[in-house]
């Protein structure tokens, strides 16, 4: 009998030490459940507050490029209204005189490195500058810029596009010309090689953090302008549903996000509008550098 009880007690003493072990073990793993989901908690708040902070300040200074573009475009669509203005008598006149009024604006010149010319009503080409360039004569009609110029008495900021001329990249600005009684007459037409230093170099110039950068891009036709990689330069953006950020900046949002390039690299981006164009400026940074 004595031999049966000091078995139970040994039996109940092992169970104990099992029963023991058992809360030990328990115990731990809660303690490392509890730690493990603190440090998943507290690193999605520390990377949703540091996506938040850095991209507030990408979105700020994409800001200020848009607005510069904006400014530079509004720049040059206002010399092209002045001169349209004034020489709208001349269109009345004939060609040659529309091509002596074009020969003294000089302060033109600088501010379209790929010339100017103006059209008649019907998209030919009736004076040029330089001269060089023998743009007169040329029918551009067919071209959608000077279209909806001539029909909807707008001023327009045409897509990237291979120059009839110069065959080589160009953006094309435009604006009617009128005569008194309001009717359209012509267009002047102001054309940026993009192949020469032009005022959109400050994207291309530029690079956002060490390894981040620029793109100007035209929603319309999920194409890059320009970009600070050149590379990208005239590139057709992934289709709609590829990269829904994408989406979302063609759509007109204006803000910051998280997505993955067509290399497979995570980034930042922000994108601002550039309104008078229907453009937007983007910039990217990848997330590891960030």
């Amino acid at each position: 009998m004595f031999q049966r009880r000091g078995g139970f007690q040994g039996v109940l003493a092992s169970s104990r030490r099992s029963l023991k072990t058992r809360i030990i073990v328990v115990t731990l793993a809660i303690i490392v459940a509890g730690i493990w989901s603190l440090t998943f908690y507290a690193s999605r708040n520390l990377r949703s507050d540091m996506t938040r902070l850095l991209g507030e300040q990408q979105f700020s200074t994409v800001t200020l490029v848009a607005n510069g573009v904006n400014h530079d475009f509004q720049d040059r669509i206002s010399a092209l209204e002045e001169v349209g203005h004034q020489a709208s008598g001349a269109f009345l006149v004939g060609p040659a005189t529309v091509q002596a009024h074009l020969d003294r604006w000089k302060d033109i010149y600088s501010k379209f490195n790929g010339g100017t010319f103006a059209t008649d009503r019907y998209g030919v080409a009736i004076a040029s500058v330089p001269a060089s360039l023998a743009r007169t004569g040329v029918d551009y009609r067919d071209r959608e810029y000077l279209r909806t110029v001539l029909t909807e008495g707008r001023p327009v900021i045409s897509e990237p596009m291979i120059g009839r001329v110069l065959n080589v990249p160009v953006i094309m600005m435009a604006v009617p010309v009128r005569n008194d009684a309001n009717e359209i007459i012509g267009a002047l037409v102001g054309v940026i090689n993009m192949q020469e230093e032009n005022f959109l170099d400050q994207i291309a110039r530029n690079h956002y953090g060490k390894t981040g950068g620029f793109l100007l891009v035209v929603p319309k036709h999920r194409l890059v302008a320009t970009a600070t990689d050149k590379r990208r330069v005239l590139e057709t953006l992934p289709p709609p549903g590829k990269v829904k950020l994408i989406d979302r900046f063609i759509d007109g949002f204006e803000g910051f996000g998280v997505t993955v390039n067509h290399h497979g690299v995570e980034m930042l981006a922000s994108a601002k509008s550039v309104p008078i164009a229907g453009w937007y400026v983007a910039a990217l940074l990848p997330t590891k550098e960030a």
